[in-house]
């Protein structure tokens, strides 16, 4: 499969993401989408949105999260989105790339409650951000193609809704494909987060990019981390478990200013251990601590696993060099 694809070859503008667009398009969903969300406007008219005014503007750009609940409705969506659009990314970066993965079982164990420590837990990722298309290429990497099929598993993500949410039918595919929106410079005190807990003590998994933007040197150094990821640990019932994943290789694919993707490129994704937070939570209960002290101390805690996996990550790829070297 990566025979075909020259390396370092520009790929049409026609980006996995734009070709998911065109099927759903094609396929008249958006349609059914909007009818859906005219009647759930209808029926909550003075209702959650007058407690919520956030939510109220989001909708007004496509987003319904009566489309992310546990209706067959939403979920018949959400399979329909990520199995467009997911087993469009996965072939992108298996077949038109080269994707390793290292420990892959970590997250799969967690997301799927394997081992009884998980059970009753939200599930919160972090990573580095390096490309606007690291979502949705990098989860879709990670996953099988089978498996989009089954979304209660697949992850939600933040998106900014200046970004993501800037046509009204790119909101309601992107509110199918689990993407929150979320306002930039707003706080903590966002629907966005509000939204993500409810999720987190639903047992679901949020991926986040605690960076709050891309790296600028092709991902050599990892900037200082948002503290909304210490509020997503310390919010919910019980504390979810944190798993932070390196990658390197997205700045080649689509690097920062550039409009197509590109094909015959090597990336890697390092995914590390879980992380719990009961007994730093703890702690900091017993101290009577405030709440910007937890939220700073479990964020810098997470970025601090995430510098780690980097290290982890550098120290190995020096170890392949000189074994090369030797050879």
């Amino acid at each position: 499969g990566h025979a075909a694809a020259g390396r370092g070859e520009d790929a049409s503008p026609a980006a996995p993401a734009l070709a998911a667009s065109a099927l759903m398009l094609a396929g008249g969903l958006p349609g059914v989408l909007r009818s859906r969300c005219a009647q759930a406007e209808a029926a909550e008219a003075g209702g959650k949105d007058k407690v919520d005014p956030d939510l109220a503007l989001k909708r007004a750009k496509g987003y319904d999260p009566d489309l992310q609940d546990d209706s067959m409705y939403s979920k018949a969506c959400q399979a329909a989105v990520f199995g467009t659009l997911g087993t469009a990314s996965f072939l992108w970066m298996h077949w038109l790339n080269k994707t390793r993965v290292i420990d892959r079982e970590k997250l799969t164990d967690v997301v799927y409650k394997r081992k009884k420590e998980y059970e009753g837990r939200g599930l919160v990722t972090v990573s580095n951000h390096v490309s606007a298309l690291d979502d949705p290429l990098l989860p879709s990497a990670m996953w099988s193609i089978p498996q989009f099929l089954s979304p209660r598993e697949l992850r939600y993500v933040f998106c900014l809704t200046d970004r993501c949410f800037k046509k009204y039918w790119l909101g309601r595919m992107l509110t199918s494909a689990k993407v929150i929106p979320v306002e930039r410079g707003a706080g903590l005190d966002q629907f966005a987060m509000r939204f993500a807990t409810e999720k987190l003590d639903n047992g679901d998994w949020i991926h986040l990019y605690p960076e709050g933007t891309r790296s600028r040197d092709e991902g050599k150094t990892i900037g200082k981390f948002k503290v909304g990821v210490g509020k997503l640990v310390h919010s919910p019932k019980v504390p979810p478990v944190v798993i932070p994943f390196y990658h390197t290789g997205m700045h080649n694919i689509l690097p920062v200013g550039a409009k197509n993707l590109r094909t015959g490129h090597e990336v890697e994704i390092l995914i590390g251990d879980p992380l719990f937070f009961d007994n730093v939570l703890e702690e900091h209960r017993q101290r009577g601590s405030s709440e910007r002290e937890i939220y700073n101390d479990i964020t810098n805690r997470v970025e601090k696993a995430l510098r780690d996996l980097q290290q982890v990550h550098n120290t190995r790829k020096n170890e392949d060099s000189c074994k090369e070297k030797r050879l």
